[in-house]
Protein backbone atom coordinates (compact mmCIF):
# COMPACT_ATOMS: atom_id res chain seq x y z
CA UNK A 1 0.00 0.00 0.00
CA UNK A 2 1.31 3.40 -0.96
CA UNK A 3 1.73 6.47 1.20
CA UNK A 4 0.19 9.66 0.59
CA UNK A 5 2.37 12.75 1.47
CA UNK A 6 3.53 15.86 0.38
CA UNK A 7 6.58 16.20 -1.55
CA UNK A 8 9.21 19.14 -1.34
CA UNK A 9 7.66 21.43 -3.71
CA UNK A 10 4.17 21.11 -2.39
CA UNK A 11 5.39 21.96 1.38
CA UNK A 12 7.63 25.01 -0.08
CA UNK A 13 4.77 26.25 -1.79
CA UNK A 14 1.96 26.16 1.01
CA UNK A 15 5.25 27.92 3.34
CA UNK A 16 5.24 30.33 0.95
CA UNK A 17 1.77 30.74 0.99
CA UNK A 18 1.27 31.24 4.68
CA UNK A 19 4.46 33.88 4.49
CA UNK A 20 2.21 35.87 2.09
CA UNK A 21 -0.46 35.80 4.19
CA UNK A 22 1.21 36.67 7.40
CA UNK A 23 2.73 39.54 5.42
CA UNK A 24 -0.35 40.84 4.58
CA UNK A 25 -1.97 40.62 7.70
CA UNK A 26 0.61 42.08 9.80
CA UNK A 27 -0.05 45.67 8.72
CA UNK A 28 -3.64 45.25 9.30
CA UNK A 29 -2.68 44.39 12.89
CA UNK A 30 -0.58 47.23 13.17
CA UNK A 31 -2.99 49.46 12.12
CA UNK A 32 -5.39 47.93 14.99
CA UNK A 33 -2.84 48.53 17.55
CA UNK A 34 -1.86 51.89 16.88
CA UNK A 35 -5.61 52.92 16.00
CA UNK A 36 -6.59 51.04 19.98
CA UNK A 37 -3.52 53.33 21.14
CA UNK A 38 -4.27 56.47 20.04
CA UNK A 39 -7.73 55.59 21.83
CA UNK A 40 -6.06 55.11 24.93
CA UNK A 41 -3.91 58.52 24.25
CA UNK A 42 -7.00 60.77 23.84
CA UNK A 43 -8.94 59.22 27.01
CA UNK A 44 -6.00 60.17 28.57
CA UNK A 45 -5.63 63.42 27.73
CA UNK A 46 -9.52 63.67 28.03
CA UNK A 47 -9.27 62.79 31.72
CA UNK A 48 -6.71 65.52 31.68
CA UNK A 49 -8.80 67.90 30.31
CA UNK A 50 -11.43 67.43 32.30
CA UNK A 51 -9.38 67.16 35.78
CA UNK A 52 -8.01 70.64 35.31
CA UNK A 53 -12.14 71.62 34.66
CA UNK A 54 -12.87 70.44 37.50
CA UNK A 55 -9.82 71.54 39.60
CA UNK A 56 -10.71 75.53 38.13
CA UNK A 57 -14.20 74.96 39.08
CA UNK A 58 -12.94 74.80 43.18
CA UNK A 59 -10.53 76.65 42.95
CA UNK A 60 -11.04 79.67 40.66
CA UNK A 61 -8.63 79.11 38.66
CA UNK A 62 -6.00 76.27 36.78
CA UNK A 63 -3.39 75.06 38.75
CA UNK A 64 0.23 76.86 39.26
CA UNK A 65 3.73 75.07 39.13
CA UNK A 66 6.11 76.37 41.48
CA UNK A 67 8.92 77.20 39.47
CA UNK A 68 12.25 77.22 41.55
CA UNK A 69 10.85 77.94 44.81
CA UNK A 70 9.37 74.22 45.92
CA UNK A 71 9.57 72.80 42.29
CA UNK A 72 6.35 70.95 42.33
CA UNK A 73 4.74 70.93 38.99
CA UNK A 74 1.25 71.27 37.45
CA UNK A 75 -0.02 67.45 37.50
CA UNK A 76 0.09 66.83 41.15
CA UNK A 77 -2.25 69.71 41.76
CA UNK A 78 -4.91 67.44 39.62
CA UNK A 79 -4.39 64.21 41.20
CA UNK A 80 -7.35 64.37 43.48
CA UNK A 81 -9.33 64.79 40.42
CA UNK A 82 -7.54 61.77 38.53
CA UNK A 83 -8.85 59.18 41.22
CA UNK A 84 -5.44 59.52 42.76
CA UNK A 85 -6.55 61.45 46.27
CA UNK A 86 -4.58 58.43 48.22
CA UNK A 87 -0.98 59.60 46.10
CA UNK A 88 -2.09 63.00 46.67
CA UNK A 89 -2.12 63.30 50.71
CA UNK A 90 1.13 61.47 50.25
CA UNK A 91 2.84 64.73 49.01
CA UNK A 92 4.13 68.05 51.07
CA UNK A 93 3.75 70.71 48.69
CA UNK A 94 5.53 73.21 51.62
CA UNK A 95 9.02 71.08 51.10
CA UNK A 96 11.20 70.54 48.18
CA UNK A 97 10.11 68.13 45.13
CA UNK A 98 13.93 67.19 45.84
CA UNK A 99 13.38 65.71 49.76
CA UNK A 100 14.31 61.96 50.26
CA UNK A 101 10.47 61.50 51.94
CA UNK A 102 9.09 62.52 48.09
CA UNK A 103 11.33 59.98 46.81
CA UNK A 104 8.31 57.66 46.61
CA UNK A 105 6.26 60.01 45.39
CA UNK A 106 8.55 60.68 42.23
CA UNK A 107 8.69 57.52 41.24
CA UNK A 108 5.43 56.40 41.02
CA UNK A 109 3.86 55.32 37.62
CA UNK A 110 0.74 56.91 36.57
CA UNK A 111 -0.90 55.29 33.34
CA UNK A 112 -2.98 58.53 32.68
CA UNK A 113 0.22 60.12 31.40
CA UNK A 114 1.67 56.85 29.84
CA UNK A 115 0.89 56.95 25.63
CA UNK A 116 1.09 52.95 24.32
CA UNK A 117 2.81 53.97 21.69
CA UNK A 118 5.61 55.32 23.06
CA UNK A 119 8.19 52.45 23.32
CA UNK A 120 9.85 54.32 26.65
CA UNK A 121 6.80 55.13 27.95
CA UNK A 122 7.02 54.47 32.33
CA UNK A 123 10.86 54.56 31.63
CA UNK A 124 11.97 54.51 35.16
CA UNK A 125 15.29 56.80 34.30
CA UNK A 126 18.11 57.31 37.07
CA UNK A 127 19.48 60.82 35.67
CA UNK A 128 16.49 63.29 35.48
CA UNK A 129 17.27 66.66 36.65
CA UNK A 130 15.20 68.63 39.28
CA UNK A 131 14.43 72.56 39.56
CA UNK A 132 15.50 72.94 43.31
CA UNK A 133 18.20 71.38 45.09
CA UNK A 134 18.17 69.99 48.68
CA UNK A 135 15.97 70.11 51.79
CA UNK A 136 16.20 72.71 53.85
CA UNK A 137 12.48 72.42 55.50
CA UNK A 138 12.89 68.28 56.85
CA UNK A 139 15.58 67.86 59.72
CA UNK A 140 18.13 65.35 58.44
CA UNK A 141 16.37 65.02 54.77
CA UNK A 142 19.34 66.45 52.83
CA UNK A 143 17.31 66.22 49.47
CA UNK A 144 20.78 63.98 48.19
CA UNK A 145 19.66 62.50 45.12
CA UNK A 146 18.28 58.69 44.61
CA UNK A 147 19.29 58.87 40.56
CA UNK A 148 22.73 57.19 39.38
CA UNK A 149 25.06 60.13 40.45
CA UNK A 150 25.12 63.27 43.06
CA UNK A 151 22.23 65.43 42.40
CA UNK A 152 20.04 63.10 39.60
CA UNK A 153 16.75 62.36 40.71
CA UNK A 154 14.54 58.81 39.90
CA UNK A 155 11.62 59.04 37.91
CA UNK A 156 9.81 58.69 34.81
CA UNK A 157 8.85 61.25 32.39
CA UNK A 158 5.17 61.92 31.64
CA UNK A 159 3.67 61.76 27.87
CA UNK A 160 1.39 64.60 28.60
CA UNK A 161 2.40 68.25 29.61
CA UNK A 162 0.51 71.23 29.92
CA UNK A 163 0.70 73.65 27.08
CA UNK A 164 3.15 76.96 28.26
CA UNK A 165 1.59 78.63 25.08
CA UNK A 166 3.23 80.07 21.85
CA UNK A 167 5.75 82.20 23.52
CA UNK A 168 9.50 82.34 24.06
CA UNK A 169 12.28 80.36 23.25
CA UNK A 170 15.83 79.84 24.15
CA UNK A 171 17.83 80.16 21.10
CA UNK A 172 19.26 83.42 20.34
CA UNK A 173 20.46 81.97 16.92
CA UNK A 174 18.28 81.08 13.71
CA UNK A 175 20.86 79.97 12.02
CA UNK A 176 21.31 77.28 14.49
CA UNK A 177 17.63 76.66 14.61
CA UNK A 178 15.21 78.39 12.27
CA UNK A 179 12.26 78.51 14.91
CA UNK A 180 14.70 80.78 17.16
CA UNK A 181 16.21 84.18 17.38
CA UNK A 182 14.31 86.87 18.10
CA UNK A 183 13.33 87.07 14.33
CA UNK A 184 11.04 84.09 14.81
CA UNK A 185 7.98 85.51 16.32
CA UNK A 186 7.70 87.81 12.69
CA UNK A 187 8.50 84.49 10.49
CA UNK A 188 5.81 82.13 12.34
CA UNK A 189 3.72 83.74 14.12
CA UNK A 190 5.43 83.13 17.98
CA UNK A 191 4.22 85.01 21.05
CA UNK A 192 7.94 86.02 21.92
CA UNK A 193 11.22 86.23 21.15
CA UNK A 194 14.44 84.80 22.46
CA UNK A 195 14.77 84.69 26.60
CA UNK A 196 17.38 84.89 29.38
CA UNK A 197 16.95 84.09 32.99
CA UNK A 198 17.68 88.19 33.99
CA UNK A 199 14.74 88.88 31.90
CA UNK A 200 16.61 91.74 30.58
CA UNK A 201 15.25 93.51 27.73
CA UNK A 202 17.12 94.20 24.19
CA UNK A 203 16.46 96.72 21.48
CA UNK A 204 15.61 92.96 19.26
CA UNK A 205 13.64 91.51 22.05
CA UNK A 206 11.52 94.25 24.11
CA UNK A 207 9.64 91.39 26.27
CA UNK A 208 11.83 88.50 27.09
CA UNK A 209 10.65 85.60 28.65
CA UNK A 210 12.18 83.59 31.29
CA UNK A 211 13.29 80.33 30.03
CA UNK A 212 10.95 77.98 28.05
CA UNK A 213 7.74 79.69 27.40
CA UNK A 214 7.79 80.72 31.30
CA UNK A 215 8.00 84.24 33.97
CA UNK A 216 5.04 86.71 33.24
CA UNK A 217 4.59 87.01 29.94
CA UNK A 218 3.57 82.93 29.37
CA UNK A 219 0.70 82.97 27.04
CA UNK A 220 -0.06 79.08 28.02
CA UNK A 221 -2.00 77.70 30.72
CA UNK A 222 1.11 77.51 32.81
CA UNK A 223 3.85 79.40 34.04
CA UNK A 224 6.75 76.39 34.92
CA UNK A 225 8.42 79.30 36.22
CA UNK A 226 6.44 79.95 38.93
CA UNK A 227 6.16 83.88 38.34
CA UNK A 228 2.72 84.41 36.77
CA UNK A 229 -0.57 83.43 38.71
CA UNK A 230 -3.32 81.09 38.17
CA UNK A 231 -5.07 80.73 34.64
CA UNK A 232 -8.65 81.37 34.40
CA UNK A 233 -11.04 80.40 31.93
CA UNK A 234 -12.19 84.04 31.79
CA UNK A 235 -8.89 85.07 30.71
CA UNK A 236 -8.42 82.51 27.94
CA UNK A 237 -10.18 85.24 25.13
CA UNK A 238 -9.15 83.08 22.49
CA UNK A 239 -11.64 80.70 23.53
CA UNK A 240 -11.32 77.40 25.16
CA UNK A 241 -11.87 75.46 22.29
CA UNK A 242 -9.10 77.39 20.11
CA UNK A 243 -6.62 76.74 22.96
CA UNK A 244 -3.98 74.34 23.90
CA UNK A 245 -4.46 73.03 27.63
CA UNK A 246 -2.65 69.79 27.17
CA UNK A 247 -0.22 68.29 24.80
CA UNK A 248 2.01 65.17 23.83
CA UNK A 249 5.64 64.54 24.53
CA UNK A 250 8.05 61.42 23.89
CA UNK A 251 10.38 60.23 26.01
CA UNK A 252 13.38 60.05 23.58
CA UNK A 253 12.89 63.52 22.77
CA UNK A 254 12.40 65.17 25.56
CA UNK A 255 15.08 67.30 27.99
CA UNK A 256 16.18 65.37 30.84
CA UNK A 257 14.60 67.60 33.50
CA UNK A 258 11.31 66.43 32.66
CA UNK A 259 10.22 64.53 35.63
CA UNK A 260 5.99 63.78 36.03
CA UNK A 261 5.87 66.07 38.90
CA UNK A 262 8.38 68.70 38.61
CA UNK A 263 7.97 71.75 37.43
CA UNK A 264 10.24 71.86 34.43
CA UNK A 265 8.40 68.98 33.94
CA UNK A 266 5.02 70.85 33.46
CA UNK A 267 5.20 72.31 30.15
CA UNK A 268 6.19 72.08 26.60
CA UNK A 269 4.82 74.89 24.18
CA UNK A 270 4.07 75.23 19.86
CA UNK A 271 6.80 77.83 19.31
CA UNK A 272 8.37 74.57 17.91
CA UNK A 273 5.96 72.20 15.37
CA UNK A 274 5.28 68.94 15.87
CA UNK A 275 7.09 66.40 16.38
CA UNK A 276 10.21 68.95 15.26
CA UNK A 277 12.49 67.28 17.40
CA UNK A 278 11.73 63.59 16.57
CA UNK A 279 11.85 63.88 12.97
CA UNK A 280 15.12 66.51 12.88
CA UNK A 281 16.65 65.95 16.01
CA UNK A 282 16.82 62.55 16.68
CA UNK A 283 18.78 60.59 14.03
CA UNK A 284 21.71 63.20 15.39
CA UNK A 285 20.59 63.88 18.84
CA UNK A 286 20.14 59.67 20.39
CA UNK A 287 18.55 58.95 23.13
CA UNK A 288 16.78 61.68 25.35
CA UNK A 289 19.82 63.78 25.49
CA UNK A 290 19.62 68.03 24.76
CA UNK A 291 21.66 68.39 21.75
CA UNK A 292 20.95 68.70 18.35
CA UNK A 293 23.17 69.21 15.09
CA UNK A 294 25.73 70.25 17.04
CA UNK A 295 23.69 72.71 19.28
CA UNK A 296 22.61 72.42 23.02
CA UNK A 297 19.50 73.53 24.36
CA UNK A 298 17.22 71.60 26.24
CA UNK A 299 14.31 74.23 24.77
CA UNK A 300 15.14 71.98 21.69
CA UNK A 301 13.07 69.43 23.68
CA UNK A 302 10.65 71.34 24.84
CA UNK A 303 7.94 70.89 21.21
CA UNK A 304 5.45 68.68 21.35
CA UNK A 305 5.81 65.42 19.85
CA UNK A 306 4.33 61.61 19.70
CA UNK A 307 4.86 58.44 18.04
CA UNK A 308 1.75 58.35 16.78
CA UNK A 309 2.49 58.55 12.85
CA UNK A 310 2.46 62.23 10.87
CA UNK A 311 0.38 63.99 14.13
CA UNK A 312 0.46 64.56 17.67
CA UNK A 313 -2.71 64.70 20.09
CA UNK A 314 -4.09 67.70 22.17
CA UNK A 315 -6.71 68.59 24.91
CA UNK A 316 -8.06 71.66 24.39
CA UNK A 317 -9.28 73.45 26.89
CA UNK A 318 -12.92 73.20 26.64
CA UNK A 319 -12.27 69.26 27.44
CA UNK A 320 -11.97 67.80 23.94
CA UNK A 321 -9.05 66.26 21.92
CA UNK A 322 -7.79 67.11 18.63
CA UNK A 323 -5.57 65.71 16.03
CA UNK A 324 -3.24 67.83 14.72
CA UNK A 325 -0.75 66.89 11.70
CA UNK A 326 3.28 67.64 11.69
CA UNK A 327 1.88 69.36 8.06
CA UNK A 328 -0.11 72.42 10.12
CA UNK A 329 0.68 76.00 9.68
CA UNK A 330 3.31 77.38 11.99
CA UNK A 331 0.71 80.23 12.47
CA UNK A 332 -2.53 78.28 13.01
CA UNK A 333 -0.47 76.32 15.65
CA UNK A 334 0.93 79.05 17.41
CA UNK A 335 -2.63 80.38 17.77
CA UNK A 336 -3.80 77.18 19.13
CA UNK A 337 -0.80 77.73 21.84
CA UNK A 338 -1.58 81.55 22.82
CA UNK A 339 -4.62 81.82 25.15
CA UNK A 340 -5.57 85.58 24.83
CA UNK A 341 -3.40 85.89 21.39
CA UNK A 342 -6.20 87.62 19.63
CA UNK A 343 -5.59 85.87 16.60
CA UNK A 344 -8.14 84.45 13.98
CA UNK A 345 -7.61 80.55 13.53
CA UNK A 346 -8.04 79.12 9.56
CA UNK A 347 -8.78 75.41 9.76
Amino acid sequence: MRRRGFTLIELLVVIAIIAILIGLLLPAVQKVREAAARMSCGNNLKQLGLAAHSYHDVNDGLPTADGFTRGWGFVPRLLPYLEQDNLFRRIRFDVNVTCQAMASVRQTRLSVLLCPSDPKAGTMSDNRTMPVAGCPQIAGDSGVGDGAAANLFRGFHPNYVASYGDGFNNIASSAVDPFGGDGAKARYGCGGCGSNNAVTATPACPEPGQGYGGGRGHRGIVDYVGLAGAVKFAGITDGLSNTISFGHTDWQTSSNSSIWMSSTGSAHGTSLPPNWKLRICLPTAGMSVDSCGGATSSWMGRGFSSRHTGTILVALCDGSVRTIPESINQFTYNALGSRAGGEVISE
